[in-house]
Parts: C-alpha cells; structure tokens; sequence
C-alpha cells in the first residue's frame, strides 16, 4: 500500500506543476495583451493632401496628422516649382498608423538649361541637321514652303532663333524651302 501513496504523491506534484505552468503561461499572455493595448497599440490617422505644397508647409500638416515626411527624391517639373511637393506615397485620404512616414519627391523646377542656338538660315537641310547634331540638339518639326528666292532643300527660318537662350527644351524646328513658285 505504500507505494500507492508514492504514485499517488507523484501524480500529485506533477499535476500541481502543470497547473502552475498553465497558470503562469496564462498570467504572461494576458499581461502581454494588455501592455500592448495600453503601450503599443498605435491609433489610426489619415493622410492629408500635400501635393502642390511647399515642403515646410508638408511637414507642418503631417506633423499635426502625427506622421513624419521622408523626402524619396526630387525631379524637374516644368509645372510645379522648386520645393514644393511633387508626389507623395502613401495617397491623400490613406489610412495609416501614425508616427508612420510619408515618402514624398520634391520638385527641383523646370530644366531650364542655357543653349547656344546656331545660325541655319541659308543652310541646306542636311548640313543644318549635322550641326543641330553637333551642338548636341535636337531636330524637331520641319515643315516644307515654297519661297520666291530661297532654294530647294535651303533652311528659310528656325525656332528657336540663333544665338544664347535658357529653355527646358533643346529641340530647334526648320522651316525648309521646296523652291520658287
């Protein structure tokens, strides 16, 4: 009989065991949970509008909507102008957790670059595309009109006109001679 009691006594022990390891497992998880909910659960926010806006402006309102801003780039933009915001990701109207960062490009302005634009005018068409090509422009639109005095295949007008310019667009369009009347 005494070793029933033994049996007894162990199966005891190890069962008061478990139940306590049950009990401490149980008691962390629910304090994990509630830790959570009270320290690190983040609230929602959503995203305000910051394209168009100067990058000054864009932190202030997503300071206030408790986001922060992450400049991704910047690029020329002919249509926006300098430091002001391009494109921003995640949208306006997004709803994120706040303290997240909001990935802007900022507009650097128009590619404006300075051109030394060459003379054409009374050149052949094919010695007017060797030098466009030399000074490392662009060959646009070439539109064909008789002309009482210029010869066949002879540049009559350019845009942009010869000499020093500053423009975004390096592209010269010809005007070309199909001859007298």
């Amino acid at each position: 009989m005494n070793w029933i009691v033994k049996i007894f006594n162990i199966i005891l022990k190890s069962l008061v065991s478990i139940i306590f390891i049950i009990f401490i497992v149980l008691a962390g998880g629910v304090s994990a949970f509630i830790i959570y909910q009270n320290v690190y659960s983040v609230p929602n926010t959503v995203v305000p509008s910051i394209i168009g806006e100067e990058l000054k402006v864009a932190q202030e309102k997503l300071y206030n909507a408790g986001l922060q801003l992450k400049v991704s780039g910047d690029e020329f933009d002919k249509n926006i102008s300098p430091n002001k915001i391009i494109t921003q990701d995640p949208a306006s109207g997004s709803t994120v957790k706040k303290n997240r960062e909001i990935y802007v490009v900022i507009s650097k302005g128009s590619k404006a670059i300075a051109l030394n634009i060459p003379d054409l005018r009374n050149k052949e068409l094919k010695e007017a595309t060797a030098i466009i090509e030399e000074y490392g422009l662009t060959l646009g639109k070439v539109t064909y009109s008789k002309h009482f005095s210029v010869p066949q295949g002879v540049v009559i007008a350019q845009t942009p006109e010869a000499g020093n310019i500053v423009s975004d667009n390096n592209t010269i369009n010809l005007l070309v001679s199909k001859g007298s009347y």
